[in-house]
């Protein structure tokens, strides 16, 4: 199913929580909405649910305008953060409700398929309460699909379990979506689970929608200081600067020099991700002189906090261990590598 917002809004008490969202869901696709608490990625959902009404704008499935269609009637399964499991009901019966409430036929064999593909057959005479965080994410989820809807929401549903078990159920949320080929809409504020998980992502920020686009899109080529930030861990290096040169800058109180002519001549904000950075000692060459702070060890990486003229600290990820606390480097990174921002707009405006 083909999922069309357009410029959707949502305000409680004159106060926008939503604002003027226009997006286009293909049929089939996995979109992951992201975005920081309180950004309106959950209202969002909630809307798409019929859970919420609209306070402006259109929703359309396909080609109908489902504004004021009841969350039952709109065909849609959703999953929350707390699983909303029956614990009166054993799995098998919590597996089972979606069908008793619609009546269906052959409620047994589609349960027996359901549990199996969620590896859950030997689980449906437990309770919730016998179960651990992953196996009762998965009744949750083959609750909501054990009728086969035609648009799976799945609200923060990973967020409860641990790292090992978020990782082994990103995998297997994956395949499940592109096996059954159903229009997901997952909101997170991870972005990890966003990267991995999403055939494009709609990054928002205070109500509004800041870009879309394919995790490497979104990655490679923030379109605005916002995600650029928020998209990467460590987050992007960003310093305000002011041209005085073909090749030179300032920041603060301090110039540094480019490798050639500076795309822009007028003040902005340069950005640069912390992996496309090099450290090599202060006697050589470079473009940034530093000192290295702090060294977090991360096994296959480690991640210097390297401060740069009197006022910043920019982050270097590494996969080796040459940087040492109190050592002062230098930093190199390629043209080519770099961002580059209006400092009042924030957004893109070179490369």
């Amino acid at each position: 199913m083909k999922i069309k917002l357009e410029r959707i809004s949502k305000a409680y008490h004159h106060n926008f929580v939503v604002k003027d969202v226009t997006l286009v869901i293909n049929s089939g696709e996995f979109l992951v909405v992201l975005g920081p608490s309180g950004s309106g990625k959950s209202t969002t959902l909630h809307m798409l649910a019929g859970l919420e009404t609209p306070s402006s704008g259109t929703i359309f499935f396909d080609d109908g305008m489902v504004n004021n269609l009841p969350p039952g009637k709109r065909d849609v399964a959703m999953v929350f953060q707390s699983y909303a499991l029956y614990p009166h009901m054993k799995v098998y019966d919590n597996i089972a409700f979606p069908l008793k409430i619609r009546k269906e036929k052959d409620a047994d064999k589609k349960i027996s398929n359901t549990a199996a593909l969620l590896g859950l057959t030997a689980l449906l005479q437990k309770y919730p309460k016998e179960l651990s965080g992953g196996e009762r994410q998965r009744v949750a989820l083959a609750r909501a699909l054990v009728r086969n809807p035609q648009v799976f929401l799945m609200d923060e549903p990973l967020s409860n379990l641990d790292a090992r078990l978020r990782l082994s159920a990103r995998g297997e949320l994956k395949k499940l979506q592109r096996d059954r080929n159903i229009t997901t809409v997952y909101v997170t504020h991870d972005q990890t689970e966003a990267l991995t998980l999403g055939d494009r992502v709609a990054v928002m920020d205070k109500g509004r929608l800041q870009q879309v686009g394919t995790p490497n899109e979104i990655y490679q080529k923030p379109q605005n200081t916002f995600v650029a930030g928020f998209i990467g861990t460590p987050p992007m290096n960003m310093i305000t600067i002011k041209p005085c040169g073909n090749r030179s800058f300032v920041s603060g109180e301090t110039t540094f020099e480019f490798p050639t002519p500076l795309p822009v001549k007028t003040n902005c904000i340069l950005g640069i991700r912390p992996e496309k950075l090099t450290v090599v000692p202060a006697n050589e060459p470079s473009l940034i002189p530093g000192l290295i702070e702090y060294v977090e060890y991360l096994g296959h990486e480690s991640i210097s906090h390297v401060k740069i003229a009197s006022h910043m600290t920019w982050y270097v990820k590494d996969t080796t261990e040459r940087t040492r606390v109190g050592e002062l480097v230098g930093l190199k990174f390629l043209p080519e590598d770099t961002h580059w921002f209006d400092p009042v707009r924030g957004e893109r405006i070179a490369n």
